[in-house]
């Protein structure tokens, strides 16, 4: 499942509520990749991704409603919230300088404003979103690292939006994410799913009940890597 499309954009198509940013290059603290760290035995493992156990953080799951799978990690701490998502990216081409265009465009053209931030791990969008059907605004931050053969989104909810000392806390507890993509072939920006614990995916169940089954389907030949 991916929750980008590509397309083509002439550069006179950039949304007026943008702000230009100059490139930099992701922080090299974090996150990582499993190959360059020594250990994860004290994280939560949920698969593709690993977080850090800290003290008073509460993580929860995002779940895809027909295939009961976990397609994202968020974490609660002090009024902030941060949703983990990763996905498959090219070996050679970073994702996000595309995809934060793309949101941006997306969120301006829905009638909400975006703005690049330089952030530590280098331009972020900062957003403010109508809500479908309610008369309110989402205040939100989108965080993209690229990885070997992984992009990792990063949504920031909450205080650590707008208050800086809470904003830091959430990257700090960004940077220690690890990312094991695998070896498995997977199309160009499919969203990857996580590994929810055995306690996690009983709860689920029992509040949506169990997939139904899936019938095979034709061959298909996207673009993996």
């Amino acid at each position: 499942m991916a929750l980008f499309s590509r397309k083509t954009k002439p550069a006179a198509s950039e949304p007026e509520d943008v702000q230009e940013v100059v490139e930099t290059v992701p922080a090299p603290e974090g996150p990582f990749d499993i190959t360059s760290v020594d250990s994860v035995d004290d994280m939560h493992d949920f698969g593709v991704l690993y977080l850090p156990k800290e003290s008073g953080v509460r993580v929860q799951f995002t779940i895809n409603k027909i295939t009961r799978g976990a397609m994202g990690a968020l974490v609660q701490f002090a009024g902030s919230a941060l949703t983990f998502n990763v996905y498959a990216a090219p070996k050679t081409a970073a994702l996000w300088p595309d995809v934060r265009d793309e949101l941006a465009e997306s969120i301006t053209s829905g009638g909400g404003t975006a703005t690049f931030r330089e952030g530590p791990f280098g331009p972020e969008v900062e957003a403010v979103i109508p809500k479908k059907d309610v008369n309110e605004l989402r205040h939100v931050r989108y965080v993209g690292v690229d990885g070997p053969r992984w992009f990792l989104r990063v949504t920031i909810e909450g205080e650590a939006v707008t208050n800086q000392a809470a904003r830091d806390a959430a990257y700090a507890y960004m940077k220690q994410a690890v990312v094991d993509r695998g070896s498995e072939p997977h199309p160009v920006r499919d969203l990857l799913e996580l590994t929810m614990p055995e306690a996690a995916k009983t709860r689920v169940e029992e509040k949506l009940g169990k997939p139904a089954e899936r019938k095979p389907r034709g061959p298909e030949l996207p673009e993996l890597v």
